[in-house]
């Protein structure tokens, strides 16, 4: 860096110094080198895209300064771009008074008064570095493919499959490192192209577990840490779905096994050998309620014959299913985890709405699904009987 520009940015680092701007505010200040009164994009990610919120005019010695809105416990992800080029990535959040002295080329990178940004841009040097490697091996695994070579294919795959356990690697220890950093968020999110994430397998539900857990409590409104919390659920229910396809080799369905309103757990697989149904309902449905009531009439017309019903509630107030259960005195078998739409159950059976309906014939398979015509329904458990 020139002197001249060094000189400039120990100023701005000391403007930094030298108060903060609020909770709801950041303040930026950048120098581009060689981009004197000339146009700067500011632009913010915004969950799955990059939206331009504002082009800046640099002064005669390429300085700009600037506020953004945005609150101290949701930061945001800002780049600044000169012409087609990306010269920082920066993380901001209320208060912070971030300097930024770079070229226009993207060089001479440097960045004050935030370390989250500072970080940040040691992340992105080595994702740009992997990925551009990763890119190179695909393409040379493309050609060694067109020319049939097996031999030279198997190798370029081995160093694909090593350069991706290696980035794996070293973003897991970077997490465990840092447990508290909003670059977290890039990490996990990180993907070297459209088909392969790196963070992908039902497994990895424990990072993004442990990143919510240690964000949560420093950016409880961040949609970036909401996220994480809803991407930790989804992969846990896949991977408890994988494990009951798996131990369930001998049912034709995946099981379930959830409580009671006596805290008693009951198994799906156990009313295997005579037809049954499953019943996906909600307590706090006065037409669903009202439903209980005609279902009722059926099962005590055929449950001397072996009609079982297994129906769940996808409620998160247990207390008020407990007490319509007890109300209505439901005599089948009636069970609810209180987890709400995040039940497993209901990522088990795909089930989209509520009410959903599965019948089973004695074998475990499912015959008809979604039978709420009390007569239809009462047709088919005949027939099944």
């Amino acid at each position: 860096m020139k002197i001249i520009n060094k000189i400039a940015f120990v100023s701005a680092v000391l403007f930094l110094l030298a108060g903060c701007t609020g909770g709801e505010r950041a303040q930026l200040l950048l120098n581009i080198d060689g981009a004197a009164n000339k146009e700067v994009i500011l632009s913010k990610l915004s969950v799955n895209r990059i939206d331009v919120i504002d082009t800046l005019m640099t002064d005669s010695k390429g300085y700009v300064k600037c506020e953004v809105d945005v609150p101290e416990d949701a930061p945001e992800f800002y780049y600044v771009s000169y012409g087609r080029k990306r010269l920082a990535s920066l993380i901001a959040k209320g208060g912070d008074r971030i300097s930024v002295s770079v070229d226009t080329l993207g060089a001479s990178l440097e960045i004050a008064g935030s370390d989250e940004s500072v970080l940040l841009s040691e992340i992105e040097n080595e994702i740009y570095g992997s990925t551009a490697k990763f890119d190179s091996l695909a393409i040379a695994l493309s050609d060694a493919m067109e020319k049939d070579d097996e031999s030279l294919s198997e190798k370029i795959r081995l160093e694909l499959g090593s350069l991706y356990v290696t980035q794996k690697r070293e973003a897991i220890k970077r997490l465990m490192t840092n447990p508290k950093s909003f670059t977290n968020i890039i990490l996990l999110y990180r993907r070297f192209n459209d088909n392969l994430a790196l963070f992908s397998d039902n497994m990895d539900f424990i990072y993004f577990k442990t990143a919510y857990d240690s964000l949560s409590t420093l950016y409880p409104n961040s949609v970036y840490v909401k996220a994480l919390k809803n991407d930790a659920d989804n992969l846990h229910n896949m991977m408890e779905l994988s494990n009951k396809i798996a131990q369930a080799s001998e049912l034709a369905y995946p099981d379930l096994e959830l409580p009671d309103a006596e805290s008693q757990m009951h198994r799906l697989s156990e009313l295997q050998g005579k037809p049954f149904i499953l019943l996906f309902w909600t307590a706090s449905n006065a037409e669903q309620k009202m439903y209980n009531l005609e279902l009722k009439k059926i099962y005590e017309r055929y449950a001397g014959k072996g009609l079982n019903i297994y129906q769940v509630c996808i409620d998160t107030d247990k207390a008020l299913w407990a007490s319509v259960v007890k109300e209505q005195n439901l005599p089948w078998i009636n069970v609810c985890d209180g987890l709400g739409t995040s039940s497993p159950a209901l990522i088990t059976y795909a089930v989209q709405r509520i009410p959903a309906m599965f019948i089973f014939d004695s074998n475990g398979d499912i015959v008809e699904k979604d039978k709420f015509d009390i007569n239809e329904l009462n047709r088919t458990v005949a027939r099944l009987l």
